[in-house]
């Protein structure tokens, strides 16, 4: 459709997504103007400038080019989105850019200054919805000696984005107080608080937290996307025989069912949505978080207050008397959690949970090692889902990689399947130059069988109960990665990150 539509116009088209765009030509165009009129400059030579736009008919826009920046006005189409997804990354890249280098990747930081006469209020208001357009996870405002960093987590992965003149640390910091309710005066002690974020198309709330250092308060938001806590099972990446299991475990009438993984590994959005699944007018389903991460619609959800005395254990106790069918514990921290939850199992009740261990195998040694018996572990424990989040592969620049015998050693097969198709990150204006684009999770699902439930009973090792759960046919997290190395779906750097 471009390219017809510059032979009608006798105009040229690009594909600007692969276009290394000048330095020198951005400096002529504001970035406000660029937005406004959804435009771009590309090269500059001479007297003329030739710019990027999707509509060569606003006749408005050339003649204002033309005399704020006293050049001829050269017209290339391309497409909106690209011109508008350019503008993002390359206004950001032209102030400043570094080198660095993080969880053994290059990863490019894009860094832009924000400066001193900005207003506080639209400078937190802008950080906060470019954080969730950007689809980020977290913010990190760190002060340093003469400045403080802006960092956002996007996939998983943390990226500066801006720094601040430290004048404007103070009243940055004390505006995110007051929004979560903190207490202004006090910096020298830690506080935690929460608000909630709407602007535009974007609404979400955010969890706040404050640390101490001899630079000023570091502070972290966690942004808590509603939408997230609805996604639907088999869009978190499970393969298809791992999600029809889980399917079948999760219906059985008690029982503990864990889910583990390190922070991060999207356990609590695994959890919603298999109770999203559960969720109908026959059951009470009852949950004690720290904190309620999203609310589900019509599923009881509490939240630890430690002041009140509402503690995971005490709650446990109490749900007991609310006529449970299902109870979600938002994590074992403790030996008089566990040991609730399992009389809650032994009882007739079914109890979600998650617990902090590398993999599935694992987790009876963990439980052991926290003095729980292992009889009881062994008949209470119906399932283990341990979980990963990798970043997957761009797929508008991701490149294809020889298939040589290193490769093949380091992902331990003997030979290459016929569907095999590794690549490996590029980087372009879709990924903001990161060479990935969103994350899928990596699952192990171990179901103890009799003879994994008498290993547990001995004490047995960890390798030696994952040893005996392979034998019995589940996929280990290691296999599970390097599929999706094999399919062309993430690299192998990743998987090294994630999974070693």
């Amino acid at each position: 459709m471009l390219r017809v539509l510059g032979d009608h116009l006798g105009l040229p088209s690009l594909d600007i997504t692969k276009y290394n765009i000048q330095d020198e030509a951005l400096l002529e165009v504001s970035e406000d103007f660029a937005r406004k009129y959804s435009i771009i400059p590309l090269f500059l030579i001479e007297d003329s400038l030739t710019i990027a736009t999707a509509d060569p008919l606003n006749i408005d826009v050339i003649d204002e080019l033309t005399r704020d920046t006293g050049k001829e006005i050269m017209l290339v189409l391309s497409i909106e989105m690209d011109i508008e997804r350019s503008i993002d990354l390359y206004y950001r890249s032209t102030t400043s850019m570094s080198q660095t280098k993080t969880a053994g990747d290059d990863v490019r930081v894009v860094s832009r200054e924000i400066h001193e006469d900005a207003e506080i209020v639209q400078v937190v208001d802008m950080l906060l919805f470019e954080a969730v357009n950007m689809g980020a996870s977290d913010i990190h405002i760190e002060p340093r000696k003469h400045d403080a960093r802006i960092r956002y987590r996007v996939d998983g992965v943390l990226q500066q984005y801006y720094s601040i003149p430290s004048d404007s640390v103070s009243p940055m910091i004390s505006r995110i107080k007051i929004l979560a309710d903190m207490d202004i005066a006090e910096s020298r002690r830690p506080q935690d608080g929460r608000f909630h974020f709407a602007q535009k198309n974007v609404e979400v709330d955010l969890r706040c937290s404050t640390f101490p250092t001899p630079n000023g308060e570091k502070v972290v938001m966690r942004i808590l996307d509603e939408s997230k806590g609805k996604i639907e099972l088999h869009k978190l990446g499970f393969e298809p025989d791992i999600l029809k299991r889980w399917h079948e475990i999760v219906k059985t009438a008690n029982g503990i069912l864990l889910v583990t993984g390190p922070t991060g590994s999207g356990k609590t959005t695994t959890l919603y949505a298999t109770l999203n699944t559960l969720n109908s007018v026959a059951v009470n389903i009852m949950t004690i978080e720290d904190p309620i991460e999203y609310m589900l619609d019509n599923i009881n959800q509490s939240q630890v207050n430690n002041r009140a005395g509402l503690t995971f254990t005490a709650a446990l106790r109490t749900m007991m008397r609310q006529d449970p069918d299902i109870i979600l514990v938002g994590e074992m921290r403790d030996v008089e959690t566990i040991e609730l939850a399992i009389r809650a199992a032994l009882t007739g009740h079914l109890v979600f949970s998650t617990l902090h261990t590398n993999d599935a195998a694992s987790t009876f040694s963990r439980l052991a090692d926290m003095g729980i018996d292992t009889y009881l572990v062994s008949s209470t424990v119906r399932a283990i889902l341990a979980q990963r989040l990798i970043r997957l592969l761009c797929p508008r620049c991701k490149a294809p990689m020889e298939k040589s015998p290193e490769l093949k050693k380091i992902l331990k097969i003997d030979e290459w399947p016929d569907y095999a198709n590794v690549h490996s990150p590029v980087g372009c204006i879709h990924c903001r130059n990161s060479g990935y684009v969103g994350r899928a999770g990596v699952f192990e699902l171990l179901i103890p069988n009799q003879e994994i439930k008498d290993l547990v009973i001995k004490g047995a090792s960890a390798d030696e109960i994952e040893a005996a759960s392979i034998r019995n046919g589940m996929y280990s997290l290691n296999q599970a990665a390097r599929e999706y190395v094999l399919q062309g779906k993430t690299s192998l750097d990743e998987i090294l990150r994630v999974t070693l």
